[in-house]
């Protein structure tokens, strides 16, 4: 290693150390006991997330980004993206077909891959689900009510 690439070295990894420090958790809102609106009216009004979804999937689930300037964790690992939806409420963007029965649901897509996911939320007695989103690199932790 030269000399000259210490500094470099030691701010990045500075500012790694700095991001987990202050990063903000909310894996105890993954005990799935709040429902999705006030799980997305919480991190909204600390202005955590952005108030319009990015996305709105086919079942009416919004997929909400993190505002550039937040950096949040749940159980550990960084969030991505934080979701849910709730039928008839206003909050949410619906898409659902009729004859569809929509179901209330919410939760985040972490960087860390399912088994890591898994472990944390068996540890934490937590009835949410894990599912894999990017095999290795993302998993989805799920509250379903």
């Amino acid at each position: 290693m030269k000399i000259s690439h210490l500094p470099r070295q030691v701010a990045f990894g500075a500012a790694l150390v700095s991001n987990v420090i202050y990063a903000q958790e909310i894996g105890a809102s993954l005990d799935c006991h709040l429902g999705p609106h006030t799980f997305i009216e919480q991190l909204v009004e600390q202005k955590q997330i952005d108030p319009i979804p990015m996305r709105v999937s086919a079942d009416s689930v919004n997929a909400y980004r993190l505002r550039p300037d937040q950096n949040l964790t749940a159980l550990g690992f960084k969030v991505r993206a934080v979701f849910g939806f709730s039928p008839n409420d206003d909050m949410f963007t619906q898409k659902i077909s009729a004859g569809e029965t929509p179901h209330r649901v919410y939760g985040v897509v972490v960087m860390a891959a399912k088994e890591a996911v898994s472990e944390r939320i068996r540890e934490t007695g937590s009835p949410a689900t894990v599912r894999e989103v990017m095999p290795l690199l993302m998993t989805a932790v799920i509250c379903e009510k």
